[in-house]
């Protein structure tokens, strides 16, 4: 009764916005997708459905601002991350999938919608679509850095981005998915995730840089 009541008030005095967004990235956590209706959220929140539209005017406006606190905030754990590695443009980049992989399994039911679910073009996403840009600008400009440093190979650093982009996309699958233990097995999925982007970006240091102009 105490929490219930603690909960009733927290969701009348300006926070039910964000009491919205966590039990929905709850309900993607457990079911893997956003199949929930804003009537049953607001019934879980106890406030009527009416209550949710002073927010949202639609459940696609509620996934597209967690899709938008999601980049936000992976821009911020990137930006303070990289800012512990000092100058040396390799260890900036390195951190960068780190951090991505590490948000996903900190936060898998904002990570669903940032990557599983389609956005459109509409005004709900420009949040969402300028959070996303501000993200993927940080990664072109480490990849820059590093190439100018000649620790990555000439060529079109869009070209090296979308091979990074498809090694870490695909470890976030895999988890997404349920399937990432039963690829790689028992152990402790940061150690694993971390080796796996070593690895492979070793290799995109080390290759050719014929592979990385335009055909």
């Amino acid at each position: 009764m105490a929490e219930a009541r603690r909960k009733t008030a927290e969701y009348h005095h300006g926070n039910l916005r964000d009491a919205l967004m966590r039990l929905a990235m709850q309900r993607i956590a457990a079911r893997g997708a956003p199949d929930f209706t804003l009537r049953e959220l607001a019934a879980e929140a106890g406030v009527t459905h009416a209550a949710t539209y002073r927010h949202f005017v639609s459940r696609e406006a509620l996934l597209a601002a967690i899709a938008a606190w999601g980049y936000r905030e992976l821009h911020a754990r990137e930006a303070a991350a990289q800012a512990g590695q000092g100058a040396d443009p390799w260890a900036r980049l390195l951190v960068l999938p780190e951090t991505y992989l590490a948000f996903m399994l900190d936060a898998p039911g904002a990570f669903h919608i940032m990557l599983g679910h389609r956005w459109t073009d509409d005004a709900a996403w420009a949040d969402a679509i300028a959070a996303r840009a501000q993200s993927y600008a940080l990664l072109e400009e480490t990849v820059g850095a590093c190439q100018h440093a000649g620790v990555l190979p000439e060529g079109n650093p869009a070209r090296l981005i979308a091979a990074m982009l498809g090694v870490t996309h695909g470890l976030a699958s895999l988890w997404l998915n349920g399937q990432f233990g039963v690829v790689v097995g028992a152990g402790d999925a940061r150690a694993l995730i971390r080796e796996t982007v070593c690895a492979s970006f070793e290799a995109f240091r080390a290759s050719d840089p014929l592979l990385w102009r335009d055909a």
